[in-house]
């Protein structure tokens, strides 16, 4: 099978799963995204594991478990920040562990599991405009930059990313995205403007930030759990940053 049957099929198959989950909603999208968030952090410890970091996992699973019992019962989802960050505490101080590995551990998650369940906080319409804002950005970024890039964005980070790609899709993005906030029905106006442009560049610096992890731990793919993609955490990275930024959008415009 070829590298490009590889993309398209796991592709397919995720876009498949990912519309289930949309239809479904509720406990289920919470619940799967929560087991995305910790294979997708599992991957990340597995990658400071070649610097010799030891994440601690425990720790980052019970903020897990806590983000989903906390939603149930009103407690505000930051103390699984704080429960996370005790055990850690107690694990450097009877354990073998670094206050390198404990400063990496709360990092993850919070890079992590804490930003997914915002996610599935997000109602229908601002759940895929994350998607949205992430595909066409990557897209944009990618058909303009190979077409007129000529001036690389950070070379030593991603050396195929040109500074052209970058602002086409931020240009990309920002075109494609107010068309489907106008048929959702959101007020068009410079604030959402603003967000929908900022969102658009952290999506990419989500993208470049995993990169630069990539480099300074010396590894390709974060995994081969996709066929033709690699990790969940290859797949994600501009996802990930897009998330706050359009959670703020549903802020904004809704609570």
């Amino acid at each position: 099978m070829s590298d490009f049957t590889k993309r398209f099929t796991t592709g397919a198959i995720g876009i498949i799963f990912l519309g289930i989950l949309i239809y479904l909603g509720g406990l289920y999208l919470k619940f799967s995204l929560a087991i995305v968030s910790a294979f997708a952090s599992y991957e990340l410890a597995n990658a400071f594991r070649k610097i010799r970091i030891r994440v601690n996992l425990d720790a980052i699973v019970l903020g897990i478990v806590l983000l989903l019992i906390f939603d149930k019962i009103v407690i505000p989802e930051y103390f699984a920040i704080i429960a996370v960050l005790v055990v850690s505490f107690i694990m450097f101080l009877f354990g073998n562990y670094s206050t390198s590995d404990l400063t990496h551990t709360v990092f993850i998650f919070i890079y992590v599991p804490f930003i997914f369940n915002l996610f599935s906080q997000l109602p229908r319409k601002f759940f895929i405009m994350v998607f949205l804002i992430a595909f066409i950005t990557d897209t944009f970024a990618y058909l303009i930059g190979s077409t007129f890039g000529k001036h690389k964005l950070i070379e030593k980070v991603s050396p195929k990313k040109s500074i052209e790609g970058a602002v086409g899709g931020v240009l990309g993005c920002l075109i494609i995205t107010l068309i489907y906030s106008y048929y959702v029905g959101l007020n068009i106006n410079l604030e959402l403007l603003f967000l929908i442009v900022a969102s658009s560049i952290m999506a990419q610096l989500g993208d470049l930030f995993a990169s630069k992890i990539k480099r300074i731990t010396g590894i390709k793919d974060y995994s081969n759990l996709l066929p033709g993609h690699g990790g969940l955490m290859d797949r994600f990275d501009s996802v990930i940053m897009v998330i706050p930024m359009v959670y703020l959008i549903y802020y904004f415009y809704v609570l």
